[in-house]
């Protein structure tokens, strides 16, 4: 009984040990994390001047969501968060899909292909959005350059000074720069696969490309659901992209919601209605993850 008593004594000891670490980690999350977010959704039926403190914070309802049904800046935002996700999601999935197939099979430089897939995925934004400024540079890019001389392209875009193209650009530089994050995801879960299974294929006469829709996708769909949420939810989070290369123009052409986000706090310093955006962000992500989650509870191998 006494050692069955010290026993108990050392577990609580411990648990309160455990609970104690984990309150400091608590309090930073709740201080950081759990008071802003609520700040927010409430800053969002509010309109704020920050140069007044808290005396300027007025309760308006739901009038900064009225005012956004009429707002070009948001509804252009909507539209081009909307396109750019729908683009960017499949091609870096994709992309990256088949890429871990090839390294999967590959035999020779296989650590440093890999690290090269991966490099300009720790690269700085700002130095990856530079070097495609210049890529894309309109009259003398080498990409237009390549256009033109090569394949005779009489009027190349214009890139990110086109209202047509900007965006266009922006998708290709930002699935460039995700996918090999996404293809070591892949990668590593395709090298766990059972080789049985393969193997069983291979006897009953499948080739690599009917093995690799009918069994390497299928036994894969939990981690590429997963790669296709976080993709969902890093496609209407962009900023740093849109807001070095073109700032939102030429126009509204790439304003994206974080950026609309950016304008409005910290350029017009209307903070209430920024709060009213981020709100709406967040609906829209929280209803993609939703639907995304059913639908891998559905399909999951």
């Amino acid at each position: 009984m006494k050692s069955k008593h010290r026993l108990n004594r050392m577990e609580l000891r411990e648990e309160r040990a455990a609970y104690g670490f984990l309150f400091i980690s608590l309090i930073g999350t709740v201080t950081f994390i759990l008071v802003p977010i609520i700040m927010s959704m409430f800053l969002g039926f509010t309109t704020w001047n920050p140069m007044k403190g808290l005396a300027g914070v007025e309760f308006v309802g739901l009038d900064n969501f009225k005012t956004m049904l009429k707002d070009e800046r948001v509804l252009a935002a909507v539209r081009n968060n909307l396109v750019y996700s729908l683009s960017y999601v499949p091609l870096t999935i994709s992309i990256a899909l088949v890429l871990a197939a090839l390294l999967n099979k590959f035999v020779f430089f296989k650590v440093p292909i890999r690290m090269m897939t991966f490099m300009p995925y720790i690269s700085s934004l700002v130095s990856v959005a530079t070097v495609w400024m210049v890529l894309l540079y309109p009259d003398k890019g080498p990409i237009n350059s390549i256009l033109s001389n090569v394949f005779h392209v009489a009027n190349p875009p214009q890139w990110f000074i086109s209202s047509k193209w900007a965006l266009k650009g922006i998708i290709m530089m930002s699935v460039w720069h995700d996918v090999g994050y996404y293809c070591i995801i892949l990668l590593a879960n395709m090298q766990g696969l059972s080789a049985e299974v393969y193997e069983s294929a291979a006897v009953d006469g499948a080739n690599s490309i009917q093995t690799f829709f009918r069994i390497t996708v299928p036994m894969l769909t939990s981690s590429i659901f997963f790669c296709i949420t976080l993709a969902t939810i890093n496609s209407f989070k962009i900023f740093d992209q849109v807001n070095i290369i073109t700032e939102g123009g030429p126009g509204f052409s790439t304003t994206v919601l974080v950026q609309a986000i950016y304008y409005y706090a910290f350029k017009e310093y209307k903070i209430g209605y920024a709060a009213a955006v981020a709100l709406v962000l967040f609906l829209i992500i929280f209803a993609f993850s939703t639907v995304l989650q059913k639908l891998e509870e559905r399909f999951t191998y």
